[in-house]
């Protein structure tokens, strides 16, 4: 044999055995005796043999590839959670392979087919269709086609029993923020938010209201401005509909990270100071909130124990272990310099 163009087939050939054998010494099974893996293993030195990963993927049961399908990696909260996830997986034997579907149905289809195609051991799905309060009859049903052949593992709620989620406490993060806010002095407080059909949204809107009610506090619904997306214009335009209104509230809260940026930016274009005339606090808490001017605020979460959590219900799964239907990241207070007590009134 020439070098260059050893296989698999050529290793057993040449060793007298089969392709199935070959592969199990390459992995590292004890199932073969030790006079065939003297046989191979010499070859195989000889030979300097690398075996790809396709002829790898066509003899092992696994391919140690876990799919992640993102809804919108422009979103640094998507990053973070993907940078996370692979390094986990990275540590666990695995590697991952990211499929963006920019929130579309049609990209979601395309990404959970070529996962399959790739056999991936297992997916994680994050953003999407999976975040509609009312779930899509069309995804449920391409989530149970996905089912029959790959593990699923959801960023939120599950919803199906043979699905593991592991989802943000949309009602922790509110009630974290509006603790630090009310601890603050604030009794002012207005929210630009986006994503009316996600369960993300629904929660935090309700759990908003709520710890208004309690703290004997009114809603001004003029200051609950819905923007159309999760992006830092959306916010900017917030704040140009919140500067046509005669009353301000003294605090605001930001959808996500990238809504606040471009609230910070608006009001500080309309000579408004952060903090000092109105607070600004984030969601998300991702790298994003470090490098503005003032820095943000933010309730998010610990990503790289989110990503063990989402992995773990992915090997888990894999490995065939009983894991639990749903999981909830615990919300985590990043202060900087965007909060600060009401100014006086005038």
């Amino acid at each position: 044999m020439q070098k260059k163009n050893v296989t698999i087939y050529d290793i057993a050939r040449e060793a007298s055995v089969s392709p199935a054998t070959v592969s199990r010494i390459l992995t590292g099974s004890t199932s073969v005796s030790q006079e065939k893996r003297e046989r191979v293993t010499q070859l195989i030195e000889q030979y300097n043999f690398r075996p790809n990963a396709m002829a790898r993927a066509l003899t092992e049961t696994r391919t140690k590839l876990i799919g992640m399908v993102m809804a919108d990696t422009i979103n640094p909260y998507f990053t973070s959670v993907y940078a996370a996830c692979g390094n986990d997986a990275y540590r666990r034997g695995y590697v991952t392979m990211l499929l963006n579907t920019s929130s579309t149905p049609e990209m979601e289809v395309s990404a959970l087919t070529k996962l399959r195609e790739q056999r991936a051991d297992a997916i994680i799905i994050c953003g999407g269709r999976i975040d509609l309060y009312q779930q899509d009859p069309a995804f449920i049903r391409l989530l149970e086609n996905t089912l029959k052949s790959t593990p699923v593992v959801v960023g939120t709620k599950s919803p199906d029993p043979r699905i593991q989620g592991v989802s943000v406490d949309h009602r922790g993060v509110m009630d974290m923020a509006m603790d630090y806010l009310l601890g603050l002095g604030h009794r002012d407080i207005g929210f630009v938010y986006t994503g009316t059909p996600f369960i993300g949204t629904s929660l935090r809107l309700s759990q908003f209201r709520k710890r208004m009610a309690q703290a004997g506090l009114p809603v001004r619904e003029e200051w609950l401005i819905h923007v159309d997306h999760y992006d830092c214009e959306s916010g900017a335009q917030g704040i140009e509909q919140l500067m046509t209104l005669p009353n301000r509230p003294t605090a605001l809260l930001g959808m996500n990270d990238m809504v606040s940026v471009g609230m910070l930016q608006g009001l500080l274009a309309h000579g408004v100071r952060v903090p000092e005339d109105m607070s600004v606090m984030a969601f998300d808490d991702t790298f994003i909130t470090a490098i503005t001017t003032p820095r943000l605020t933010a309730v998010g979460c610990d990503y790289h124990e989110y990503a063990r959590m989402l992995v773990d219900a992915a090997v888990g799964a894999i490995e065939g272990r009983t894991m639990p239907r749903d999981q909830m990241i615990r919300p985590v207070l990043s202060v900087k310099g965007s909060c600060a007590p009401p100014a006086p009134r005038p």
